[in-house]
């Protein structure tokens, strides 16, 4: 006798339930009140912060999801020069599945704007924004990462602005909720549920959706 296996339904994922379990790590080697603010006023129960990142194999990063790096003051573990700037490019080579936030105070002078860091991260703040800033930012971050709708909008944008691909939101929807059913995201089956030879960096993407 067959069994067919029932088709699971793509979770949709409720901001309460990102902020349960999503987990948002800070670098930055001074205190920084809104960290605490974040965590519990607005409820982002798996942030956690570091002075800075001794190896890029350290748990709280591998464990991270969202990263928010101050530019100035860290990095120095590991040895960079441009601080903060260098953890950030070696974080995303490493891990370019990752969301970054990055962050500075305006009194420590001007970011210098052709720095390979400028065009990888998600996001920059300035670190005198107030908590209403970082939180809505971190939101929308933790919903293009997890939320069905959000993540399959910005796989469209990538799809057509790296490889020229022009896919509807739909069709990617049902390539996610096909590789969901399947359980398999590594390259291949990507690529195979995408119909295409060469998925670019929305490998990693995927990656990240499915992590959690």
């Amino acid at each position: 006798m067959l069994w067919n296996r029932k088709k699971r339904i793509f979770p949709t994922r409720t901001i309460e339930q990102l902020k349960n379990s999503v987990n948002i790590l800070f670098v930055d080697n001074e205190v920084f009140n809104l960290t605490t603010e974040l965590k519990d006023k607005e409820g982002w129960r798996r942030l956690s912060v570091v002075p800075d990142i001794s190896s890029l194999s350290q748990k709280e990063l591998i464990d991270a999801h969202i990263l928010c790096i101050d530019i100035q003051g860290v990095g120095k573990e590991l040895g960079f020069n441009d601080e903060g700037l260098g953890l950030i490019v070696a974080i995303h080579e490493k891990y370019p599945e990752k969301k970054i936030i990055m962050y500075s105070a305006e009194a420590q002078g001007q970011i210098d704007a052709f720095h390979p860091a400028e065009g990888i991260v998600d996001e920059r703040l300035r670190k005198s924004a107030n908590r209403y800033q970082f939180e809505t930012t971190i939101e929308r971050l933790a919903q293009e990462a997890f939320c069905l709708d959000s993540c399959a909008l910005t796989i469209k944008r990538v799809f057509s602005r790296e490889l020229n691909v022009e896919l509807s939101q739909e069709e990617i929807k049902t390539a996610i909720e096909k590789l969901y059913n399947t359980g398999k995201f590594d390259n291949n089956s990507i690529c195979k549920a995408f119909n295409l030879n060469n998925v670019g960096s929305v490998a990693s993407i995927i990656s990240l959706l499915m992590s959690i």
